[in-house]
């Protein structure tokens, strides 16, 4: 099947869901759910009224604040995990633990340690989003064949040698997988946080979720949607200009 084909069949899906959205929200209503007529002009007065955006920028910068400390921290863990038995041993239950722990169970302790300010929205963000970083670098590091490592060390390289032109450009592609996937996570774990304390474009959200319309509401989630989608579409093009290797590796995958 050709690109244009897909992308064919991709403007069709979406042109299908509006028009059953369309149908839908006229039947349902407007306080059930808002017809895309009705969100589109709901949505240019809230781009005009400027809150939207100024708000999403805000938890922007606080939530990637945590997701830099994820990738800064779970990057080098996870690889450290994946090349040593003994840190894999000590660390790999507690990054597994960190995992299956809903980020929303942890927030009132998280609001008795921090606050409902800064620190405790970035909190929030890096337990949610640390884990799959880490496990993605681990299982990426595991998976390096042993034969290359080999093969390096008969031609008499160093260590760091090995490690920045072996190691890192096999890994390469697992840490921006790691790093999209941590990404859902983290925006998803930013609305939350910010709707447990009323703040920042979570707190909008929420507001807007008592409305006796869902217009509001459901123009919140489209913009958070494709700043979602946007993000993690850049991290695929950043990945695929700085490794070529990259579609290649992640499709054999």
């Amino acid at each position: 099947m050709t690109k244009s084909h897909i992308l064919f069949l991709n403007v069709t899906g979406i042109v299908m869901f509006l028009l059953l959205w369309e149908v839908g929200g006229r039947i349902a209503g407007e306080n059930l759910l808002a017809a895309p007529s009705i969100v589109v002009f709901e949505y240019i007065r809230l781009l005009f009224a400027g809150d939207m955006l100024r708000e999403l920028v805000g938890s922007l910068r606080q939530m990637f604040v945590g997701f830099g400390l994820a990738c800064a921290i779970g990057m080098p863990m996870g690889a450290l995990m994946g090349r040593i038995r003994l840190v894999d041993a000590l660390v790999h239950p507690w990054v597994s633990m960190v995992v299956v722990t809903s980020a929303a169970a942890l927030a009132p302790i998280f609001i008795l340690m921090f606050g409902t300010g800064f620190e405790f929205r970035v909190a929030i963000v890096f337990v949610s989003s640390f884990g799959y970083v880490t496990l993605t670098a681990y299982h990426g590091a595991r998976g390096i064949d042993p034969k290359i490592i080999d093969v390096a060390r008969s031609y008499s390289t160093g260590p760091v040698e090995t490690y920045r032109k072996v190691i890192l450009p096999a890994l390469f592609p697992y840490l921006i997988t790691g790093a999209r996937l941590g990404l859902v996570h983290a925006t998803r774990a930013m609305v939350m946080a910010e709707m447990f304390v009323l703040v920042g474009y979570g707190g909008l959200i929420f507001q807007t979720g008592q409305d006796l319309s869902t217009a509001p509401l459901i123009s919140y989630l489209v913009t958070l949607m494709f700043v979602s989608v946007g993000a993690n579409m850049g991290l695929g093009w950043i990945g695929r200009q700085l490794a070529p290797w990259y579609d290649s590796k992640m499709s054999a995958g």
